[in-house]
């Protein structure tokens, strides 16, 4: 009979452990619950039993359960209140072998390798598969004239996330990166001036003495204070091309005189206003800022320009979008200042929190200077933005920001992808990333004359795990990736890439040209009022 009672109690401790879990695991408060039902069986037992039997039932049954029950809870409860990690920043790539596994993108991307390395089939088409798949919104440099474009236009096309090309070969869409909406105060104007006007001068941070300096520090007040006018008296016109042909129609005096009109629009161009006693000196800032102007003066720009037809936050809820600025590498020298610009708008406007995931990737990266690009990625990552950085080789990027704030740029880009180089600078910094590990070294030496002696002495010393000549055997579609504080050799498979474009805004020559026409005659039309 005791066998048969202690049979029964063990069950109904396993049938009531089991019951627990599901409580512990699936139901909210679900420990208290159960601990309140196990409360109202222990109650309704004592007052049906005799106390002699109750007693024996809480030491048999009710306090192994009870106990049971608080185990579980600790093991199970704490599992099922941790939140599951999200799998939209963990991109998986394929390559020869295992998977490659970035497990947080948002820490930001550096590709960098040689011509012909297989940069774009290999990663950056595998991360824009990782984009489309989870939604992202995002901005794409495609430097080399629709190379990328031509790739991401075919995993967008089901226009689940509405994509967008800005080029100035073929026309599709147009775009007002200084409408008033995206200038809300001051600074934003000088911030959207000094991009605009570094690109255009192709600024250095050496090389300038300090007259050069204030003819641009005077140039980059002088299109702050007509942008801020422009932005506060005549919104409608508030565009790169209305202000072009403002500046190329205006004399000296006029454009003083339009200056003037506004208290802060005279402030932000008081260092060209207050040179006015000095023919040089005036002349020196309008050479400065005609040499610069003269070269996004051109048709297809107007007509680009000229029109706010796409919104520029792109990752909120209400219109997310891919946004591809389409470069020329034979145009560069007059489209990246006025795609620098675009971009900066655009990122101005990502940076909100509670958005929606989004990514920026500059291809050729070191053809654009943005303002404080060595801080933008460590920003952007807070707003769940993933930066990815390809470049030719880290000299290009020295030559563009320095060589510090070139090295400040790539330390903020934790996922690290090595290519094929030909400079042996770079193949030694590659180096200076990977650890040092120890290799045996043994060493002969040999007694002169007729002494047949010989030495040998065998000891170790520390050399990279990753030596520089290895960067220089790397093939097509093979990079050595740090990750994660791990370094690992891959080679990507060519991958069958469906390309595709679609179909251009019809614009004549002729139609070109009215346009042209008419921001000067927009413009005019100003001064005719003020007359």
């Amino acid at each position: 009979m005791e066998e048969i009672e202690a049979m029964y109690s063990l069950w109904s401790v396993l049938l009531g452990g089991g019951i627990s879990v599901v409580f512990n695991r699936y139901v909210k408060y679900g420990y208290v619950y159960f601990v309140g039902i196990l409360v109202i069986a222990v109650l309704t037992t004592a007052w049906a039993q005799h106390w002699d039997d109750f007693l024996k039932g809480s030491l048999t049954l009710w306090l192994p359960l009870f106990f049971v029950h608080t185990v579980i809870y600790g093991l199970v409860d704490y599992h099922r209140d941790a939140p599951k990690k999200s799998k939209v920043f963990e991109v998986k790539l394929k390559v020869r072998g295992r998977p490659l596994v970035l497990g947080n993108i948002r820490r930001g991307v550096s590709v960098m390798a040689s011509a012909g390395s297989g940069k774009t089939e290999s990663i950056i088409y595998g991360l824009l598969q990782h984009f489309r798949k989870q939604r992202f919104s995002g901005i794409i440099h495609d430097y080399k004239d629709f190379e990328i474009t031509e790739m991401a236009y075919p995993l967008w096309k089901d226009k689940k996330v509405p994509f967008r090309i800005v080029s100035f070969g073929p026309i599709y869409h147009r775009v007002n990166p200084i409408a008033p909406k995206y200038l809300p105060d001051e600074e934003s104007v000088h911030e959207v001036s000094r991009v605009l006007l570094e690109n255009l001068m192709e600024h250095r941070d050496s090389g300038e003495n300090s007259t050069s300096r204030f003819f641009k520090d005077a140039a980059e007040g002088l299109v702050s204070g007509l942008i801020w006018r422009l932005k506060t008296d005549y919104p409608q016109y508030c565009t790169l091309p209305h202000l072009m042909a403002l500046y190329q129609q205006l004399a000296t005096k006029s454009l003083i005189k339009f200056l003037r009109g506004n208290i802060t629009s005279r402030a932000m161009a008081d260092a060209f206003i207050s040179g006015m006693g000095s023919d040089r000196q005036t002349a020196g800032v309008l050479s400065t800022l005609a040499n610069a102007i003269k070269k996004i003066a051109t048709r297809k720009i107007f007509m680009v320009l000229s029109k706010d037809e796409i919104p520029l936050d792109i990752n909120t809820e209400k219109h997310p979008s891919i946004i591809c600025l389409v470069n020329n590498p034979q145009k560069d020298a007059s489209l990246s200042p006025v795609i620098a610009t675009i971009i900066h708008t655009i990122s101005k406007q990502m940076s909100q929190r509670n958005r929606k995931p989004s990514f920026m990737l500059l291809e050729e990266a070191s053809t654009l200077r943005l303002l404080n690009m060595h801080r933008i990625p460590a920003t952007l990552r807070s707003y769940d933005i993933v930066s990815v950085y390809v470049l030719q080789d880290k000299i290009q990027n020295d030559m563009m920001y320095g060589e510090k704030a070139s090295k400040a740029i790539l330390s903020n880009l934790s996922y690290q992808f090595f290519g094929k180089v030909n400079d042996p600078d770079t193949a030694r910094y590659y180096e200076r990333f990977f650890e040092l590990v120890k290799i045996p070294t043994r060493s002969v030496s040999k007694s002169s004359g007729l002494n047949l002696e010989r030495r040998i002495t065998e000891g170790e010393k520390e050399v990279s795990k990753r030596r520089a000549e290895v960067f220089f055997r790397l093939k097509e579609g093979e990079f050595v990736v740090f990750a994660d504080g791990k370094d690992r050799k891959v080679r990507f498979p060519r991958p069958e890439i469906p390309k595709g474009l679609p179909d251009p805004l019809e614009v004549t020559e002729e139609a070109l040209e009215q346009h042209y026409l008419k921001v000067h005659r927009e413009i005019s039309s100003i001064f005719k009022g003020l007359q």
